[in-house]
């Protein structure tokens, strides 16, 4: 039975890109549909088991990190969200005070966060308001249909069919189109949650390590002959609490694997923050270990655009600082999928300037 056809645009992942990209979509009237996995049941070994949005620090530089077109646009993310607060009420956006780890006490460069814990329950209701339709379901295949167009099998049973459908699940874009290029891969991420207490109240700032280990094993990806780990010492408050350390795993090759196990991880994440000065006294805090998959690309720019050989196919994944460069790129993107005309092609323009959209142009058709 062919599924009812879904006006609009369907995007597959309800997290921080496939949200804000709602939001956008909706800012020009466009019905749109946000098919969200279910959670992550937790396993028996204790990991508790979250979004990469969820365990983000949430953290806007308001200087450019790198010499870079797409790095000078999302310094200004800030301004897009304060826009996206006046519309749609508070989001979690703040300032912040911001001190580097072995640098001044205190950064004199603007910094403002997203506080997640905010984020998590009012996005949803804003999503509402603007008139989106949420399905909480796994989208278990997508297929070409025979007309323009797309089909998803979702894990309820029921399907959807789309002219056009955007992959916007991080890590789990993979599976369901395994053609897209090599440069995104997925990695392992983890942090500690701590709840209140008396070390971390009044702490009203972010403190946070000159250089993320992180983005320097993500380059190298491509070249790992065996599973690499790090930690990258951090300190952001969320909620009444914090969040502390971020842990990574990069694997070889294309798939995420298994998660590796909570207690190992988390007992590297402490061993390694109690070796840092700033940190030792947190290290031993009560806490939860987050973990959650990760999507990132080798290349450092995010997957962004129509995926070649595959018409009415769009990628928006693959984020180095997702709270900064999502924001700037939603509003881009919505105006490449539905404006039409020229006004369709300057945002396309826009993102091939600011070197995105760069899956291979050229090969036989990678359809699964």
């Amino acid at each position: 039975m062919t599924a009812p056809a879904t006006a609009g645009v369907v995007i597959v992942g309800g997290g921080l890109a496939g949200s804000l990209l709602a939001l956008a979509l909706r800012a020009r009237d466009t019905p749109v549909t946000v098919v969200e996995a279910p959670p992550m049941a937790p396993s028996g070994g204790g990991a508790v088991f979250s979004s990469a949005t969820a365990i983000s620090y949430g953290a806007l530089p308001g200087w450019p990190l790198a010499p870079t077109p797409l790095a000078r646009l999302a310094a200004g993310a800030s301004r897009h969200w304060r826009r996206l607060q006046t519309q749609h009420g508070d989001l979690g956006w703040r300032r912040l005070r911001l001190r580097l780890q072995g640098g001044p006490a205190w950064w004199p460069l603007p910094f403002a966060q997203v506080d997640t814990a905010t984020l998590a329950s009012r996005l949803p209701v804003a999503l509402e308001a603007a008139g989106v339709t949420h399905r909480i379901a796994r989208v278990e295949q997508l297929l070409a249909s025979a007309a323009p167009g797309w089909r998803l099998q979702l894990g309820d049973g029921t399907s959807l069919a789309a002219g056009q459908v955007v992959l916007a699940a991080g890590a789990g874009c993979r599976q369901l189109w395994p053609g897209l290029p090599d440069g995104l891969r997925s990695s392992w991420a983890a942090v500690l949650e701590l709840p209140p207490s008396p070390l971390i109240q009044g702490r009203q700032a972010a403190w946070l390590p000159a250089r993320f280990g992180r983005v320097a094993l993500e380059r190298r990806a491509a070249d790992l002959s065996q599973p690499e780990w790090l930690v990258d010492g951090g300190l952001v408050p969320r909620g009444d609490g914090a969040l502390l350390g971020q842990h990574t795993l990069v694997r070889p090759g294309l798939e995420l694997g298994t998660p590796p196990p909570a207690g190992v991880v988390e007992e590297q994440l402490r061993r390694c923050l109690a070796d840092q000065a700033w940190a030792a006294a947190l290290a031993p805090l009560p806490g939860r270990l987050l973990q959650a998959p990760v999507a990132f690309c080798t290349q450092g720019l995010p997957l962004v655009g129509p995926l070649a050989e595959a018409p009415g196919l769009w990628a928006f994944t693959g984020f180095s600082a997702g709270f900064s460069q999502v924001p700037v790129l939603a509003p881009l993107l919505a105006q490449a999928l539905v404006a039409g005309g020229d006004r369709a092609a300057a945002a396309r323009r826009r993102l091939q300037q600011l070197g995105l959209g760069w899956s291979d142009p050229v090969g036989a058709d990678r359809r699964p």
